[in-house]
């Protein structure tokens, strides 16, 4: 890995939306040196598998804290070594949730780019913030009540890196399409982008480039001025073209364990509008093709494999420029993958491994002594921006729906929800293949879905704690039929 003599500025980029969205990427030219910025692995007494440090520096109560959110796209929770994956390798955040707290039950409230990361900024569900395709952005009026801007008002500097795929430029719409002038620095990009990545002439992996930005941003950021850095990976989202010509690949020629639910039966109990949905697409060729899934499955777990070093590299050098003891550090991803579970591919369905995401937040603050004890309190991604801003102590606006988490961050038991609702409704322009359009409840031991566009109404119903596979349907079965009421009747209550 290359990279020139002297770190050069993070400095903010104003009016390249339109250059931005269809991909030029112009303020991605300078290349801050990572000279003498190694990753976690390189740090002295750490092994490539330990990742972080365990101890970090004091923290400073007196002045307000940074914030640093990663996150990642398409992730799954179960492709998180501390979350029971043994076969995966993310040493780096399984380091952070040793030091953080970790959630056990993280979940969006739909699964897909453009409306879930709509949530996470605004705190609200796709039914009020209104983003349900990739073409509507937000308007300037809910982009004020977003977390950054909140922020940015309060005298926070505020950075951008990667993803940001609300609202494509076209028309009047294109400014807050991407928003470049609503931040301190801005380098994000629209709904897809390659991995091959053209700087100088020279080919680069987008996530070294992403990598070398958010650490100048860090570098460059005065030390006065509290910090708010989102970094939005495109791991593990396909298309995979390119992939860093630097980086290990650790699964090559390596059997990975694939989903339970891999199977034929399992695909066959799907009903027969899901066995001809988008969701289907990929997945007979992989049930007919095992090797083709491996192949598949290796190439996904590389590059979650891949953001974890990105993510090292990121903490590695937070800690060496003496930010790490006030800065709060948040990861999570905009959803989850089915991954061959029920014999499927894609997200959008109700699920688990799609609509089930890590969550880990590691405030240095924290005086609680059971900080690092997981939580089973089902958190939410509308939960994030309310929580960073309480976090900054800035009170969240009414117009976030979501839940502060500090409270549970200081006390384990601390109750939070019963119940949470899901919906879905995007649909591909122009359609290739359908994707159902789907609503539903979760409760901690209860799953609810429906297919509200179907004739009759499809629905399910799963008992999580007796089927966590969800392969029993129970909506028919006689004995559970006021379970069925209950949970419909919520349902109809969102």
């Amino acid at each position: 890995m290359t990279h020139p003599a002297q770190p050069a500025a993070f400095t903010c980029v104003l009016g390249k939306a339109l250059l931005l969205a269809v991909g030029l990427l112009l303020g991605w030219v300078d290349k801050p040196s990572l000279a003498g910025e190694p990753g976690l692995a390189d740090e002295p007494g750490l092994a490539v598998k330990q990742g972080l440090a365990d101890k970090p520096s004091p923290p400073n109560e007196n002045v307000r804290p940074n914030i640093l959110f990663m996150f990642t796209d398409d992730q799954p929770q179960n492709c998180l070594g501390a979350m029971g994956n043994d076969a995966i390798q993310t040493p780096h955040l399984d380091a952070l949730a040793r030091r953080g707290t970790l959630f056990n039950n993280a979940f969006v409230t739909t699964a897909i780019c453009c409306s879930n990361r709509a949530c996470i900024l605004t705190g609200q569900t796709m039914d009020r913030h209104g983003i349900e395709d990739f073409k509507q952005p937000l308007s300037a009026e809910a982009f004020d009540q977003t977390y950054p801007a909140l922020l940015r008002e309060a005298g926070y500097r505020t950075g951008y890196l990667g993803k940001y795929a609300i609202g494509n430029p076209s028309g009047n719409t294109k400014p807050l399409s991407l928003p470049a002038d609503r931040f301190d620095a801005w380098y994000g990009f629209p709904q897809s982008i390659r991995f091959l990545q053209k700087v100088d002439g020279e080919p680069r992996y987008l996530t070294e480039v992403m990598t070398e930005k958010a650490i100048a941003f860090l570098q460059s950021n005065p030390a006065e001025q509290p910090f708010c850095l989102t970094v939005a990976f495109k791991e593990p989202h396909g298309p995979f073209n390119y992939f860093d010509p630097a980086a290990p690949n650790p699964y090559e020629n390596v059997e990975l364990p694939p989903s339970p639910t891999f199977n034929p039966e399992a695909f066959e109990n799907q009903p027969e509008f899901i066995k001809t949905s988008l969701n289907a697409d990929n997945s007979r060729g992989y049930l007919n093709h095992p090797q083709r899934y491996q192949q598949e499955l290796r190439t996904f777990y590389r590059t979650v494999t891949r953001a974890d070093t990105a993510v090292g590299e990121i903490l590695a050098a937070l800690k060496r420029l003496k930010l790490d003891q006030n800065t709060i550090v948040i990861f999570s991803s905009d959803h989850g993958s089915l991954l061959g579970d029920h014999g499927l591919t894609g997200k959008w369905l109700m699920y688990e491994n799609s609509i089930r995401v890590p969550l880990i937040i590691l405030d240095p603050r924290n005086p609680s002594k059971n900080a690092t004890q997981p939580r089973d309190q089902m958190a939410l991604s509308i939960d994030l921006a309310p929580t960073m801003l309480s976090l900054a102590g800035i009170a969240p606006p009414a117009s976030m729906q979501g839940r502060d988490l500090t409270p549970v961050l200081r006390e384990p038991e601390a109750p939070l929800r019963e119940d949470f609702y899901y919906r879905h409704v995007y649909t591909p322009d122009p359609p290739r293949l359908s994707i159902a359009v789907t609503e539903g409840v979760r409760t901690q031991r209860w799953k609810y879905i429906r297919y509200p566009e179907t004739d009759p109404v499809y629905e399910q119903l799963f008992d999580l704690e007796h089927d966590p596979l969800e392969l029993k349907n129970l909506a028919e079965v006689p004995r559970h039929a006021s379970q069925l009421e209950q949970l419909r009747t919520r349902c109809d209550a969102h």
